[in-house]
């Protein structure tokens, strides 16, 4: 057995050195299968070639230094020096292929710093403290978010507390809102914090303290307002221009009925001073004072207490005065909102029945229910030819009931119909 070893002695070295690389790969490969294997035979595995490797070297360094010495030893391996080669080397091929496979699989797995390198990566600010108040775990965006706030860094749950107290005087970070607790920090960033109480089994209760990066939430809060502003604003515009239409309906049958009442005192004065410079007959004369007479009953009843009339009753004095009927069926509401949008109605019903379809009588049924009150409005005129489109002042009446939450239905045939209905309200609801 003596000549299995009987060798150059640097080739026994270089045995002994591949042999001792080997060991070192196989502790190493040990170790990182302890803390990143799953699988709990590759650590076994790893151990047992690492002892049997320890257990070569030693038979190895010790028969070896015998040669050397020429003193007489017995090995337990009766194996040529090219075997032992064969075995080493495989041995290290696998030894660097398991470690390459570990090496992998700590990119994959987690370690004992993955659960702080994710922590750290978080967009919020995050940080425990132990019951005691020491800082227990805190993530890299709550350690800069305080040294903003207070110049130094975060040790205890107090100084996070007194810096929030004192933001506005140190750090130039601006407190929005003590109920919702939202801070403006110097890079224009929106924060805002809240603290819980979180329970460790068999350790206690610790404190959480979070900051949620709320800036787009604020700037479209911002956005929001600065809108609202210019809606009231709008607002205010068309509650304007819609408490100015019944002034304006009005001006504007004032004016229609003034002009006829003009045109019916020219026509009578007209037929007068005819009768008076030329020789009429008897029809002629009497059509003259006909006309005349008309002409100054226009003017008496214009002239019969304008100022106490209401807006009906002035609505049915101009209707009046030229010279159509109003039969008025049910009562006008007493909302004045929903009293002066019918007024509106009314009269531009009595303007366009009386120039588009010449009318001389307008028929008004006004109804109430539980929810609603409408008003429906025919005349007598000429049937309309085609469908009715709102226009004008028709379109403008259409806004002013729509903003009353209100609908107008048109009607064009077998005869014309407007159909205005609008939410019912008690006095006081």
């Amino acid at each position: 057995m003596t000549t299995f070893y009987n060798s150059a002695s640097t080739e026994q070295s270089v045995l002994l050195v591949c042999l001792f690389f080997s060991l070192v790969l196989s502790l190493f490969c040990f170790i990182v299968s302890l803390t990143r294997s799953r699988k709990r035979w590759i650590t076994v595995l790893n151990a047992g070639i690492y002892l049997a490797l320890f257990a070569l070297l030693s038979v190895l360094t010790e028969s070896f230094s015998k040669i050397r010495e020429g003193r007489e030893y017995r090995t337990l391996l009766p194996l040529p020096m090219w075997s032992l080669w064969c075995i080493t080397g495989i041995i290290e091929v696998f030894l660097i292929f398991g470690a390459i496979a570990l090496f992998r699989q700590k990119n994959r797995g987690l370690g004992r710093n993955s659960i702080k390198q994710a922590f750290d990566t978080l967009p919020s600010a995050v940080c425990y403290f132990a019951p005691s108040g020491i800082v227990k775990l805190c993530n890299f965006q709550m350690h800069r978010l305080f040294r903003t706030l207070a110049q130094s860094d975060l040790q205890t749950f107090n100084e996070l507390q007194q810096a929030l107290k004192e933001c506005d005087r140190k750090s130039g970070v601006i407190k929005l809102s003590d109920e919702r607790q939202t801070y403006l920090f110097p890079d224009g960033t929106v924060w805002r914090y809240a603290q819980t109480e979180v329970t460790a089994p068999s350790i206690g209760k610790y404190t959480e303290t979070i900051f949620f990066d709320v800036t787009k939430l604020y700037e479209k809060n911002l956005q929001l307002k600065a809108q609202t502003k210019q809606l009231k604003k709008i607002s205010l515009k068309l509650k304007f221009l819609s408490d100015n239409v019944l002034t304006l309906t009005k001006e504007k049958e004032v004016l229609a009925a003034k002009t006829k009442l003009h045109d019916q005192m020219g026509a009578g004065m007209i037929a007068v001073r005819r009768m008076l410079q030329h020789k009429q007959t008897t029809k002629d004369i009497v059509e003259a004072i006909r006309l005349f007479r008309k002409a100054v009953n226009m003017m008496k009843i214009d002239n019969e207490n304008p100022l106490e009339r209401s807006e009906l009753a002035e609505f049915m004095h101009d209707a009046d005065a030229i010279g159509v009927k109003i039969i008025l069926t049910g009562e006008m509401p007493e909302q004045t909102e929903v009293y002066n949008a019918f007024i509106v109605v009314m009269r531009e019903c009595l303007t366009n029945g009386v120039c588009h379809a010449g009318a001389t009588e307008l028929q008004i049924d006004i109804r109430q229910d539980d929810s609603s009150l409408s008003m429906r409005i025919t005349n007598n005129g000429t049937v309309p030819k085609g469908e009715i489109v709102p226009k004008g002042g028709l379109k403008n009446m259409e806004h002013y009931i729509i903003n009353l939450q209100g609908t107008v239905k048109i009607q064009s045939s077998p005869v014309f119909a407007l159909t205005v209905t609008v939410p019912f309200a008690k006095e006081g609801m």
